[in-house]
């Protein structure tokens, strides 16, 4: 039987390349070898296996690389020892106890039997073999050494086991730190206490990392029936290769063997990852848009403006009437889109949107609105870490772990912070910090260092950031508020440099009493009449569009990958080009973000996805422009573009918003843009595309 699977093994390393890269590698080896003057005890090698090509290849072999994988790795041990023995590749392999084998497993059968649920997890139902499983890393240690592989000798020189290449020590999955390293191992043939040979002792790399259930996310992967429900983080080993790479609150497909340490008394389950590769996903070729969205589109193909933004004048109806709030919503869908976007390694998170205004109670609930649309959110409370934590690691490893904050959690979805005025001085000074450098900062004291000196790490957050304030909670003191001469709103106990660090910040207490005064007044309507309503009539009160069919919707816009064009580009460049220049020479000069360009560059390209285009075109980027300097505009009090600020918009006058009326408005703004682009940034050309 050994004979037979030792036989399949060849043959199948032999049809699958692997032989013939293990022949290679020997090679590779045996040069950097001849050079060395004391030769390596043992030799790593890796071999990838597919499982499924291997069952239908032999299916015993299959069987037991799936369900016995150490038996499997003494088998692949034997092979290669043979190989290298019969070709002579390496001259210094002495042993079949110098060949440490790998075996790489990247994926999985599709088969129920080889799924973990960690939220079932338990102690006495799983087997010691492979699973594939899906978590979130929610804490991780710092990279530190493990014992690979250690050679002992009997100190007695007659007995066998002196001989060099006896007794070695392999790591196997699973095992702990005491398997390989011990100072108690007796010799079988005399029984004396064998002596390590410390020079000849190999580290390598491992992490440890925590992982837990997507659905402990608060809608990540909601279900009903889910409330209440206790999630437990489970340990993972990370080894080698595996421990580059990982980012804390990414979302990872994990194929590992569940081990059970028992120690005085206590049981602990951990895993012991064989391959860890970052969750992708892929569009479903069978999610369409929905016939609401549909019909919309196509009737407002005649106007590059208009399907935009009868998304936002029908989006989250239930909290606030069609009209109210636009622009904060014609932001939030943007920032949906963005968020949903996979893309996000290129431009650091996604669009930080942040509300002021008077009526905080409408504003949370419409932010609370789109937590439930978005594919991941976190919503930070003050019970919770917003950056991350550093404590000590239980694991005996000696070492610190970093706990995840609410930002690192959000990674790929957003973090509604709730009341940004709410927060201590020291807190926005620190988020601040994080948001300009898309990054957390993470000092490691210096008892878990190894040099014993302060380290800091740089931890990178992929999410949209989402907040409110009420503008009316700080009153400034006279001698500031001359100082801010042309600053027409304020922003509470928010700092104007935190304010800057937003994509957008939209005011919603507008600058005409006669617009907040209607607003207000449809607000009271929607309430009186829902009100009045009985119980099963307020449940049959439907939406203009359905957060099903949103979020169906963004199923679809956010797989677009649209291409910037040159005209855009010139556009969003001259613009920012123009208001650097501008503002910062005349007399009523405001502060122009610097980040402004590329806030421009992804407010387009959202807009091009909310408009289902494959391309950014001009008319992207001009929106994106309008709102920027609309944003500026309500917050400075004056606009270089005569634009004035509309937080909501009258039902009479809605054509001036969605129709033709709107669309020559536009292209009265355009020309207005290529002026100021013609006065104030001469030296700007349209790019021309390569052939």
């Amino acid at each position: 039987m050994q004979n037979s699977l030792e036989e399949s093994t060849v043959e199948y390393l032999d049809r699958s390349g692997a032989l013939q890269k293990l022949i290679q590698d020997c090679r590779t080896r045996a040069e950097i070898e001849s050079r060395q003057d004391k030769p390596s005890a043992v030799f790593r090698f890796v071999m990838t296996v597919d499982p499924v090509d291997l069952v239908n290849f032999d299916s015993t072999l299959g069987n037991l690389v799936l369900h016995y994988p150490l038996d499997a790795g003494r088998i692949f041990q034997d092979v290669v020892y043979l190989s290298i023995k019969a070709l002579d590749l390496i001259p210094q392999v002495e042993s079949r106890n110098q060949i440490l084998v790998h075996l790489s497993i990247p994926t999985l059968p599709s088969l129920p039997s080889y799924s973990l649920s960690l939220r079932d997890l338990s102690c006495q139902a799983v087997e010691q073999r492979y699973f594939q499983f899906e978590g979130i890393v929610s804490s991780m240690t710092n990279v530190i050494q493990y014992t690979q592989s250690a050679r002992y000798q009997c100190p007695e020189s007659g007995c066998v086991g002196s001989e060099p290449y006896t007794y070695i020590r392999l790591h196997t999955a699973g095992a702990s730190e005491s398997r390989t390293i011990r100072p108690d191992f007796e010799c079988h043939y005399c029984g004396n206490i064998l002596e390590e040979d410390v020079s000849c002792r190999v580290l390598a790399d491992k992490r440890v990392v925590k992982m837990m259930d997507p659905a402990a996310v608060p809608g990540l992967s909601w279900s009903p029936g889910a409330e209440g429900r206790r999630h437990q983080a489970v340990t993972v080993f990370l080894r080698e290769e595996l421990v580059q790479g990982i980012e804390m609150g990414a979302h990872y497909t994990v194929v590992g063997i569940p081990t059970i340490d028992r120690c005085r008394g206590n049981i602990t389950m951990s895993i012991e990852a064989n391959s860890i590769f970052k969750h992708v996903v892929q569009p479903s070729p069978s999610v369409a848009l929905p016939d609401s969205v549909a019909r919309l589109h196509q009737d407002r193909l005649g106007s590059p403006y208009s399907f935009a933004a009868s998304l936002a004048f029908a989006f989250a109806s239930s909290v606030s009437p069609p009209g109210t709030y636009h622009k904060l919503k014609l932001s939030m869908l943007l920032s949906l889109v963005s968020t949903h976007s996979n893309d996000k390694t290129k431009d650091g998170g996604g669009l930080h949107v942040m509300a002021v205004g008077s009526d905080t109670l409408l504003l949370s609930r419409l932010l609370t609105y789109c937590t439930a649309i978005s594919s991941r959110c976190v919503h930070h409370t003050v019970d919770k870490h917003l950056f991350a934590k550093v404590t000590k690691d239980t694991h005996g490893t000696g070492t610190c772990s970093i706990d995840a904050g609410s930002l690192l959690l959000s990674h790929g979805g957003c973090c509604f912070l709730g009341d940004l005025g709410q927060m201590k001085k020291d807190v926005q000074s620190s988020l601040q910090g994080v948001m300009e450098k898309d990054a957390v900062t993470v000092q490691i004291p210096k008892k878990y260092g190894d040099s014993g000196v302060l380290q800091s790490l740089e931890l990178p957050i992929r999410c949209s950031i989402w907040a409110y304030t009420d503008p009316n909670t700080c009153k400034k003191p006279a001698a500031i508020a001359a100082v801010d001469l042309y600053l027409q709103q304020e922003l509470g106990n928010v700092s104007k440099t935190l304010a800057d660090c937003f994509s957008l910040v939209c005011y919603m207490d507008g600058t005409s009493e006669t617009g907040d005064m209607y607003a207000e007044s449809l607000l009271v309507e929607d309430i009186l009449n829902s009100a009045m309503l009985e119980e099963e009539d307020v449940e049959n009160v439907g939406e203009l569009l359905s957060t099903e069919d949103i979020k169906q919707f963004l199923q679809v816009a956010c797989w677009l990958q649209p291409q910037l064009t040159p005209t855009a580009e010139y556009l969003i460049q001259g613009y920012f080009v123009s208001s650097r220049r501008l503002r910062s020479n005349n007399i009523q000069s405001c502060p122009f973000p610097p980040t402004a360009l590329r806030t421009l560059t992804a407010v387009a390209c959202a807009h091009a996805k909310l408009s289902l285009r494959t391309y950014v075109a001009e008319e992207d980027a001009l929106m994106s422009i309008y709102l920027f300097e609309e944003s500026v505009t309500s917050r400075y009090g004056y606009s270089i573009l005569g634009i004035q600020p509309t937080p909501h918009f009258r039902h009479g006058n809605i054509v001036q918003y969605l129709g033709k009326e709107n669309d020559t408005q536009m292209e009265h703004f355009h020309l207005q843009l290529l002026r100021l682009i013609s006065s104030h940034a001469q030296d700007l050309t349209i790019r021309q595309p390569e052939e």
